[in-house]
């Protein structure tokens, strides 16, 4: 049976809305990813056959193919934009993966792109009857029908940690432990060669710029609710927005072979799952038990995770609603830390489980995301 491998990947340093990436387009951050990509990995642009990239609040206008264009590539090199907010890099590879196993491919550079300091201000045509004045934007779209039920992601967050009974002090100290790792592994190197420096305005930007080694639960503690009055959620325990890119280079084994190229990582499984919107955090749950089902695989074989830290009340309740530890998920830090740039996160993640097993010595691993408008996303991957 044919198979798909991750060859590697990198990204650039996450920064903060209006941070150390405020001044870069979102095809200039891609640009950067795609070629070190190509460069690391010595594969010719020509030998591309697709580029898909994941993208949440950008301008439009199929970002991947106007990325692929800004990196000087050939013309004749296809690219796609997917869109599934959240978890649109991982879709993303997965869809990379499935263009290789199918044999439309044998070389696929996937991912995502976000930048929230460049995001475009929207508005509701006048006929529409959401418009609501000339001087009125919205910042995202509608992710569901308001009879359905339409969330602010804040109030699902505290709706959810209300339900399962997860208290400020837990979140804060899940967000904590976040940010203690992502130092270490700083401290340590373990993410250095998957960071692309990038020039800014004549600066080399090579540091992620939200992760505090000053973190403490007395800070956190002092933090205000971010949502609702007396609420538990907070800035210190929910991603804030970032800038950021990252794409994954996928390989059939013919291309695996032509171009000596080492794996690290088989992709053995991927899922997709549609939950009520209005417990979209509980996405990775779902999606995650369908990955297992699908593969046959049990929860005890997984030897890391990484789910995505859009709040610290996810991961508490994923984990425990999986009944899976805390001690093997986001085990070189999580989004509360680095930042949580909406297309790009999703190939983020799956570059850290990659490190993360590598540090194990594990088999498996899976990266899940959940996103607005209740979808779940998950790949697994097996060490190479």
């Amino acid at each position: 049976m044919t198979k798909a491998y991750i060859i590697g990947g990198v990204r650039t340093p996450i920064g903060k809305t209006g941070g150390i990436l405020r001044d870069l387009l979102p095809e200039q951050l891609a640009a950067a990813v795609l070629n070190e990509t190509i460069a690391r990995y010595r594969v010719s642009q020509k030998d591309i056959d697709q580029v898909i990239l994941g993208n949440a609040v950008g301008p439009g206008g199929n970002i991947a193919r106007v990325s692929v264009l800004e990196a000087g590539w050939p013309y004749r090199i296809p690219a796609l934009t997917v869109d599934l907010q959240c978890g649109s890099g991982l879709s993303a590879v997965n869809l990379a993966v499935s263009q290789i196993l199918s044999g439309q491919a044998d070389l696929v550079i996937a991912g995502g792109v976000e930048s929230t300091s460049m995001a475009p201000r929207r508005q509701f045509n006048p006929t529409d009857p959401r418009f609501q004045g000339e001087n009125v934007y919205y910042e995202q779209a509608p992710f569901s029908p308001a009879a359905v039920g339409n969330p602010d992601v804040g109030e699902a967050a505290e709706a959810l940690a209300e339900q399962m009974a997860i208290s400020q002090k837990d979140m804060d100290l899940l967000a904590l432990e976040s940010h203690q790792r992502a130092t270490l592994a700083r401290e340590q190197g373990l993410l250095k060669d998957i960071i692309v420096p990038i020039q800014v305005q004549g600066e080399t930007v090579e540091a992620d710029e939200c992760i505090r080694n000053n973190m403490s639960l007395k800070l956190l503690e002092r933090m205000k609710p971010a949502f609702l009055a007396g609420g538990r959620i907070t800035a210190g325990n929910t991603c804030l927005k970032h800038d950021g890119a990252a794409v994954i280079l996928v390989a059939s084994e013919a291309a695996v072979k032509k171009y000596a190229l080492r794996p690290q990582a088989i992709v053995a499984g991927a899922a997709n799952y549609g939950c009520d919107p209005n417990a979209f955090p509980l996405a990775p749950v779902f999606v995650i038990r369908k990955l297992l089902e699908r593969t046959g695989l049990t929860l005890e074989a997984i030897d890391r995770m990484e789910i995505n830290e859009a709040f610290a009340v996810k991961i508490l309740a994923c984990c425990r609603q999986l009944g899976y530890s805390l001690n093997k998920t986001n085990t070189l830090g999580g989004a509360l830390a680095y930042g949580h740039p909406y297309g790009a996160s999703g190939a983020i993640i799956l570059l850290h489980l990659i490190k993360a097993l590598k540090y194990a010595n594990g088999r498996y691993g899976i990266a899940a995301i959940g996103a607005v408008g209740g979808m779940g996303v998950a790949t697994l991957i097996e060490r190479c």
